[in-house]
């Protein structure tokens, strides 16, 4: 079932009991839905006026698994029409995805600005067509979609947001390249794209950026990336990784390093476990290369704790390096440095390596604060 937002069903009535449904009543049931589409199609068609946001939620019934986006589109259009600002279609169906196959514009409009979209199947068809019919759309948000597409670019976008998608049969295939080339965007959240080794190009704009990576976020460790280089003049950078022991999303990172250049805007820094690898190299990396900065946030998480207790037998399981090992040798200088902050399993015995290296190399050094999670 499909409603928009302002019409949702109430909620806390008893529920009636269910009874035998003999010929007569389906044919009845057929009339109601067929007078029900009559009354929706009217609705609709019907002059509206100018409206800044709409919505639309749908939910799953069990007894019918057939809602798709032709279920949807008459209230679009019906959005469209009124010069909607902002659109969302929230779709909460267990495992359904919506497609716009079949609808050549399905997006089309000079005035919105902003989509939210959640569980949609997303391909190049689709960005093309949105970012090419919407010339004034400023802000996309896209969770728990399936992201099939290989570019998003677009010239007027500020904010974009995609959050990882759950797995489902409609994953794509293979991993593909997905570039993101908005040379005005602002902000950027990436969250663990299934099967897309992520190219960051040209978002010289970009002011605050969240990037989530795990060991399915890239084919293999040889994946060439650009995104630590890409983000050289953000302001605030969030990238978070899985457990240092999970070695392609480091060895991806670690390959872009060289190619960064200063990042002079950069204030405030957060980094996943790959910061941990070769002594705390990248770490130390970026803080030379950060004049600026004043807060930096580092992120433990329990599977590295728990691989570091039980000897796991990889090369960054030895990770208690001493800090005057080549490479991290020269002090750093981090004068507007005030607080750093690591967030870290109960009981992580690797804090005491991290700490002792900041301690020999940072100056002058800042507060440090422990924030042990449980869980």
């Amino acid at each position: 079932m499909t409603v928009p937002a302002e019409e949702e069903e109430k909620e806390g009535e008893p529920e009636a009991e269910e009874e035998p449904i003999d010929d007569q009543d389906s044919e009845g049931i057929r009339r109601q839905d067929e007078e029900e589409d009559i009354q929706t199609n009217t609705q609709v068609q019907r002059s509206c006026a100018l409206l800044d946001m709409f919505c639309i939620h749908t939910s799953y019934d069990s007894s019918d698994d057939s809602l798709d986006y032709s279920d949807i589109h008459p209230w679009v259009r019906h959005a469209l029409r009124c010069n909607v600002k902002t659109l969302g279609i929230l779709n909460y169906c267990d495992g359904k995805l919506l497609s716009v196959d079949g609808y050549p514009v399905p997006f089309t409009s000079l005035h919105l600005k902003s989509v939210y979209l959640c569980k949609f199947s997303i391909d190049n068809r689709f960005v093309e067509k949105l970012f090419s019919g919407c010339p004034e759309l400023l802000h996309l948000e896209l969770r728990h979609c399936a992201i099939k597409a290989t570019m998003f670019c677009s010239a007027t976008l500020k904010i974009l947001t995609i959050t990882a998608a759950d797995r489902t049969q409609d994953d794509p295939e293979g991993f593909q390249h997905l570039v993101i080339n908005m040379p005005n965007l602002i902000c950027l959240h990436v969250e663990e794209i299934a099967n897309r080794n992520l190219r960051l190009l040209d978002i010289s704009s970009v002011e605050s950026a969240s990037v989530y990576l795990n060991r399915f976020s890239f084919g293999h460790s040889d994946v060439d990336c650009t995104i630590l280089s890409a983000l050289s003049n953000a302001a605030r950078l969030h990238l978070m990784s899985s457990s240092i022991y999970e070695d392609v999303v480091q060895k991806v990172l670690l390959r872009d390093l060289p190619r960064c250049g200063i990042f002079s805007n950069l204030t405030s820094l957060a980094l996943g476990e790959w910061f941990f690898s070769d002594g705390c190299y990248p770490l130390l990396y970026l803080l030379r290369r950060s004049p600026n900065i004043e807060k930096l946030s580092l992120h433990l998480v329990k599977h590295g704790a728990y691989a570091y207790d039980h000897h796991t037998n990889s090369a960054n399981a030895t990770a208690d390096l001493d800090p005057t090992c080549e490479g991290t040798g020269t002090a750093v200088n981090c004068e507007k440095l005030r607080k750093i902050k690591i967030i870290c399993p109960q009981g992580d015995r690797r804090v005491h390596i991290i700490v002792k290296i900041l301690f020999a190399i940072i100056n002058p050094l800042p507060k440090i604060k422990i924030h042990p999670q449980n869980g």
